[in-house]
């Protein structure tokens, strides 16, 4: 080998390359089966010129240059069926063996017909005369004109072929793959034009070897181009493997001719080293060398290739983050549209969710305004990506079956791709992306990380959704609690009025049916005028409903608060007996005197309820035996205030219950006297306890802080 050899080495690792990545991409397809063969086609002109420039004597020149002369005249034959074929077939005569037939018949029956005469020499390369090229010779004779005739009308016809055939193809994808075919063609076609314009009229050989070798790499690197960044075939993941390999090798083979060869060479001649043990000693260290700059190669590529496809991906997670929590639908919609038009650089974006009545379901825009695309849910359509759960292009679907309507308003927005956006297999929206600004259409990849984005956007979508029903579901338990509470609320603002009224009423009674002292009805008197105050206040503490008034500490005295206290619970206790305890009680403690008083009175009507109680459930126990009793006693840990009955009492399960807003085991109770005393007492500063068994119910109030009485 030398090196004339490389470039047609390079040429053939990456035309092997590529023909068997396309085969077996998919190999049960023609298409994938015939352009394999015209690229492998160019692979066998390659190593046809390798064995020709590697010889080292003319027998095996000519040899290798009579395949070689055989191979450039079926390459167009082949050229055109692969034309046929690809993207895909547009008739069914072009798969059968006759169309073949006679595609092939033509080269063939020239090149027997030239038996053995063939219309190529050998010319040497190097002045030593062991490097041999090629060169083809154009002759006035029948044969010669015959076979280059055919070679130019082969690859026009597979152009023509090309250029009738993008019309009819339906989707852009196809369009695409299509006219990349064709241009590779042309590049053939020129190129071979330029390749036999220097052999007719260049004198050096030199030139031809070199236009040669320009229209080997300039072949071999379109298509190479084409397939690896997914335009043609649908596999690049798997192509930049066997690329960044074959950039690896040809790396490999560089370094061999340009430095092995040398370095051997000066062994041979300074060290007298074996020409062999010096060439696989050093071809061991360069492929251990090689091993690092190879792995670098393909990461390198990876990135390069790949370089926009990860952005996109990376931006896709960091997105999806975003949207995991909940978003009202137009903000979530509205994202998701500012998203794709901005990273995809996409000219429109058109989201359709399914809505409308159970019984005429309809997919509409998620943007209200005129003119707005619906589909009803029986189109064609719908149920098209229904049925196939998958990304579509809007070309692949045959139009006739396409409302007209719907076609139009697609057509005019420039929808490309169709994604359903689905959830638990059921179509809750669809998803439609125009074509990019720049004009660049989408690859596979983008199409499978739009896929994933899709079915990531139809996941939260159907959250939110999920979520927005368990809000409503809680809004409206919410406004029949709230009603709910409302009567309830009117009710313990009806049963903390009435204790008030009662009091005024008994005390007006009193003035008006029996003969009093001046004391005694002053006294009266000052009830009803007491007892009006306390109900402002409590309408007061009522309208905040969220929390009772600050209380406003001053000094009172104790024992006239709960003299008060007993005196207006007498007047609705009847026969119950009402007393304070003579236990040691602080004449002066620091507290609100309103609150303190209506704590008192809650708790102490609240023990009359419960006697009452014990007198309908009890025959053995008569309200004339009913007591209820107030005391107090201070000490170094603070007040306690006990108010205890000898009623009906409370079992253990409710203890922890009474104190709860609307909780009653009255027939008539509201619930809310003891949830008022309980928030009272939070707002003085104490805590209520409960000792209770039937016969005896004590409420203790602890204030901890109220420590400066006199």
């Amino acid at each position: 080998m030398n090196i004339y050899s490389f470039p047609a080495v390079a040429a053939f690792v990456i035309n092997v390359t590529m023909a068997f990545v396309v085969f077996f991409g998919n190999p049960k397809s023609a298409v994938n089966r015939w352009i394999s063969a015209f690229v492998l086609s160019f692979a066998l002109w390659n190593i046809s010129e390798i064995f020709i420039l590697a010889s080292g004597n003319q027998e095996g020149a000519t040899l290798a240059a009579q395949i070689l002369y055989r191979v450039i005249f079926i390459i167009p034959a082949i050229y055109v069926i692969s034309a046929y074929h690809f993207p895909r077939d547009i008739s069914s005569v072009t798969s059968r063996p006759v169309f073949y037939a006679a595609v092939f018949t033509v080269p063939i029956a020239f090149l027997v017909s030239s038996f053995p005469h063939f219309h190529i020499e050998l010319v040497s390369l190097s002045t030593s005369g062991t490097v041999y090229f090629y060169r083809i010779v154009i002759r006035q004779d029948f044969q010669s004109i015959s076979l280059l005739a055919t070679y130019f009308a082969y690859l026009v016809w597979g152009s023509m072929v090309m250029i009738r055939k993008i019309p009819e193809l339906r989707t852009t994808t196809q369009k695409r793959r299509a006219r990349l075919f064709l241009y590779g063609g042309l590049i053939f076609l020129f190129f071979s034009v330029l390749l036999f314009i220097v052999e007719r009229f260049a004198q050096g050989t030199f030139y031809f070897y070199t236009s040669s070798t320009i229209l080997s790499f300039v072949v071999s690197g379109f298509f190479a181009a084409a397939v690896l960044s997914g335009r043609m075939f649908d596999s690049p993941r798997t192509i930049r493997g066997g690329v960044a390999y074959s950039l690896a090798s040809s790396i490999i083979l560089t370094i061999y001719f340009l430095g092995v060869q040398a370095v051997t060479e000066g062994l041979l001649n300074y060290l007298k080293i074996s020409s062999y043990a010096a060439n696989a000693l050093f071809v061991f260290v360069l492929v251990l060398l090689i091993r690092p700059l190879e792995s670098r190669i393909r990461k390198t590529l990876d990135n390069l290739m790949s370089r926009d496809l990860n952005r996109y991906r990376h931006n896709m997670v960091t997105f999806s983050r975003a949207i995991s929590i909940y978003l009202p639908p137009d903000e979530f919609f509205r994202r998701v549209e500012t998203f794709l038009l901005r990273q995809f650089h996409i000219q429109n974006v058109l989201i359709l969710l399914k809505g409308g009545s159970p019984e005429e379901p309809r997919f509409s825009e998620w943007k209200d305004g005129p003119g707005g695309l619906q589909l009803n849910d029986d189109c064609f359509l719908v149920q098209h990506l229904k049925r196939v759960k998958r990304p579509v292009e809007f070309y692949d679907i045959d139009r006739r079956n396409i409302d007209g309507g719907v076609g139009s308003i697609l057509e005019s927005k420039g929808v490309r791709i169709l994604f359903p956006l689905l959830s638990a297999d059921e179509l809750i929206g669809v998803l439609a992306i125009s074509v990019r600004k720049s004009g660049q259409e989408f690859t596979a990849e983008m199409i499978d990380a739009l896929s994933i984005f899709a079915n990531e956007v139809a996941t939260a979508y159907q959250r939110n959704l999920a979520i927005e029903n368990m809000r409503e579901k809680e809004q409206e338990e919410f406004r029949v609690r709230h009603l709910a509470s409302l009567g309830q609320l009117t009710a313990g603002v009806a049963h903390e009025i009435r204790n008030p009224l009662n009091v005024m009423s008994a005390s007006a009674q009193t003035l008006l049916k029996k003969e009093l002292s001046k004391d005694e009805e002053k006294e009266l008197k000052q009830f009803i005028v007491d007892e009006a105050d306390r109900l402002n206040k409590i309408l007061t503490d009522f309208l905040s409903l969220s929390k009772l008034r600050a209380p406003k500490n001053e000094n009172i005295s104790l024992q006239e608060i709960l003299e008060k206290a007993r005196a207006a619970i007498l007047s609705t206790a009847g026969s119950i007996d009402v007393e304070i305890s003579p236990r040691s009680i602080p004449a002066t403690i620091s507290t609100d005197h309103d609150l303190m008083y209506q704590l008192l009175f809650n708790l102490g009507i609240n023990a009359v309820e419960a006697i009452k109680e014990r007198c309908k459930s009890d025959n053995d126990f008569d309200c004339t035996e009913g007591i209820v009793s107030f005391s107090a006693a201070s000490g170094e840990g603070g007040l306690e205030i006990s108010v205890s009955d000898n009623g009906i009492g409370i079992s253990e399960d409710n203890r922890e219950k009474v104190f709860e807003p609307f909780y009653t085991t009255k027939d008539t109770g509201t619930g809310l006297g003891l949830s008022i005393s309980h928030n009272i007492a939070d707002a003085l500063g104490g805590k209520i306890r409960i000792v209770s068994r039937k016969g005896e119910t004590i409420f203790t109030i602890r204030f901890e802080n109220m420590k400066e009485y006199a």
